[in-house]
């Protein structure tokens, strides 16, 4: 009976820690940004657009990601490894890992937390994906979890 009691305690620790384990951001193959299993933007070479198919950002000639107002936001270098973003007062350094079997890469923040996973084809847009999932309150910064939640 104890064994019994012991196998079920051992079962419900582990289901709970796999269901607490949070969902990490991604863009995937196709480009969609996606939190949660929900799509909540689009990636493509141009840049990044709502769920409704509205242009968000996009990646001037000069390597810059810019809004819709025109304002920059973001720099994404040449080498592909690693990209700015420019928050309101402030900016970050992500850099992004070497792609999986599947080509995911994990992008991480200069923490070395890992705030989204990212598929190789989209590297050179990575601070569109920022822009996106920061708009949505999907990044951690500023001592914040990706639901928003202060720590």
């Amino acid at each position: 009976m104890k064994r019994i009691t012991a196998f079920f305690a051992l079962f419900f620790i582990t289901s709970l820690s796999v269901f607490a384990q949070k969902s990490t951001p991604m863009v995937d193959y196709k480009g969609h940004i996606m939190n949660h299993n929900s799509i909540i933007g689009k990636m493509t070479p141009e840049g990044s657009y709502d769920p409704s198919g509205k242009l968000v950002t996009k990646i001037d000639a000069n390597g810059n990601i810019v809004d819709l107002t025109g304002k920059v936001i973001g720099k994404a270098p040449k080498n592909g490894n690693s990209f700015v973003y420019y928050f309101k007062y402030n900016q970050e350094k992500y850099t992004i890992g070497k792609a999986n079997h599947t080509g995911m890469c994990k992008v991480t923040n200069s923490k070395g937390e890992t705030v989204m996973l990212l598929h190789n084809s989209y590297k050179q847009q990575g601070a569109c994906a920022v822009h996106c999932l920061h708009e949505n309150h999907c990044m951690p910064m500023d001592g914040m979890d990706m639901k928003g939640h202060k720590h």
